[in-house]
């Protein structure tokens, strides 16, 4: 697979500044990048790499030159995932393997890929180019929507509603039982969940995440939202559009979150919880409260990123003062 440079130029809106014709097979690191490679230089200290090395193309940030050839753009980590997508391997899966196991009354169209040892429930429905990789479980009544993959070994339990262009990684569970239970005693009873998971359009799912269905209506994941490998969604959990929820966060039963929000890793949010649009929580956040919008929040239990900071600032402080404290009071310090 290969591009001329205005082809890539016109792909990725940048003005070339090279001969047009010439091609380059991939895209590489400025340190690692061959005479068939491109790259792209992020930061202007890092353009003397690129032109030490092999490069035979470059893409600089507006207002940065070189010898080679080259092309400007407004912000080189914007069009980075333009760019990987133009050289990325795309296999063409479709058909139904031979070990799959279909259900009774199920739509799936010829543009579809069932992979091996896969087994779909009664009555699932595909969208067309829909991909199941090797090992999935399709419960019944599943509806999955077109063009979305569904990689290995991934469990989607019955009456799940998966989108359009969703993909789920590896080992993930959707829609499974939640963690709910009554206390009788000195006994727990589980309570049924008979609700269910609707995951909408244009949502990614990390490998090994579970996402547990409701106990009476919907969990709900919106459109665009991406969630990070390890990251678990407990029962009734509404989660906002375009959110970013990065890898080991936990989010308990019944919370909202709201629109365009962003989790650091390890962030944990408690149950019955609102969280406004717009809020950052920074990594190992843990949330006890509700959060109003455009918040920034760290610490636990979560407060203002700024107040966080100087808490911290003081706590590191702290044996210094009590030394002085200790000193101004005619203490001996033995420590």
């Amino acid at each position: 697979m290969s591009y001329k440079l205005k082809e890539i130029a016109d792909e990725i809106n940048g003005i070339l500044f090279g001969p047009p014709e010439f091609e380059v097979s991939g895209i590489n690191t400025p340190n690692l990048a061959k005479n068939t490679d491109i790259c792209i230089v992020f930061e202007p200290k890092f353009l003397s790499i690129a032109e030490k090395g092999d490069a035979g193309a470059i893409i600089l940030k507006e207002g940065l030159t070189t010898f080679k050839p080259y092309m400007s753009v407004k912000n080189p980590r914007a069009i980075m995932p333009k760019l990987l997508k133009l050289f990325e391997e795309k296999k063409k899966y479709k058909g139904i393997h031979m070990t799959a196991i279909i259900g009774e009354n199920c739509t799936i169209p010829k543009s579809c890929y069932i992979g091996p040892y896969v087994v779909i429930g009664d009555n699932a429905r595909l969208g067309e180019r829909v991909v199941v990789m090797a090992g999935v479980k399709i419960g019944d009544n599943v509806t999955i929507g077109d063009d979305s993959i569904i990689g290995y070994n991934v469990i989607i339990d019955s009456y799940s509603i998966i989108g359009k262009r969703v993909k789920i990684q590896a080992g993930s569970v959707i829609g499974k039982e939640g963690f709910g239970f009554q206390k009788d005693g000195n006994h727990y009873i589980r309570i049924p969940h008979l609700g269910n998971i609707i995951i909408e359009d244009d949502v990614e799912i990390g490998a090994n995440c579970v996402i547990d269905r409701a106990t009476l209506g919907s969990t709900i994941v919106k459109r665009g939202t991406k969630i990070d490998s390890l990251v678990i969604v407990a029962h009734n959990v509404k989660i906002g559009e375009d959110v970013a929820i990065a890898g080991q966060t936990g989010i308990a039963g019944s919370v909202e979150i709201g629109n365009r929000c962003m989790f650091g890793g390890q962030v944990g949010v408690a149950d019955h919880i609102k969280v406004g649009d717009e809020t950052v929580a920074m990594a190992q956040t843990g949330v006890i409260g509700d959060i109003p919008p455009k918040s920034v929040i760290s610490g636990t239990p979560a407060r203002p990123h700024k107040e966080w900071l100087k808490a911290q600032a003081t706590l590191l402080r702290l044996p210094d003062l009590i030394k002085r404290f200790k000193k101004g009071n005619g203490e001996t310090d033995n420590s």
